[in-house]
């Protein structure tokens, strides 16, 4: 039996809308990802901060006392973020301290490699 070029050129061209979808998807959860962790650093915040103040067309004067409070607010949200982590983390901690309590020896083994582990810059 004798495959057309038409079907062929069908299936080619299947595989190669299936690749290029495959490879988009990877690209755009890899660039969500970035701009997520970009978001998320105090320097970006305090740029997007200061560049929506800049509507209000501040003067020279109080440009600086702008700056100031809204560097205030970032510490305090950083902290805030800090402390958050810190208090999620605990109860992970007590939670999966409860669950061993529950564990055959074998079970033990096995969750000490999957159980989830605390980032070093939440300590």
């Amino acid at each position: 039996m004798m495959i057309s070029r038409r079907f062929k050129a069908g299936c080619l061209m299947t595989l190669l809308i299936g690749f290029c979808l495959g490879i988009g998807f990877v690209f755009g959860v890899l660039a969500h990802s970035a701009w997520k962790k970009k978001t998320e650093q105090p320097a970006f915040l305090k740029w997007a901060a200061m560049n929506h103040l800049k509507k209000l067309k501040p003067t020279a004067e109080q440009q600086p006392r702008l700056e100031a409070k809204v560097d205030e607010a970032l510490s305090e949200l950083m902290g805030f973020k800090k402390q958050a982590m810190i208090n999620i983390w605990e109860i992970i901690d007590r939670t999966t301290t409860s669950i061993d309590g529950d564990l055959t020896p074998e079970q033990k083994a096995e969750w000490d490699k999957i159980k989830p582990k605390r980032p070093d810059d939440v300590k």
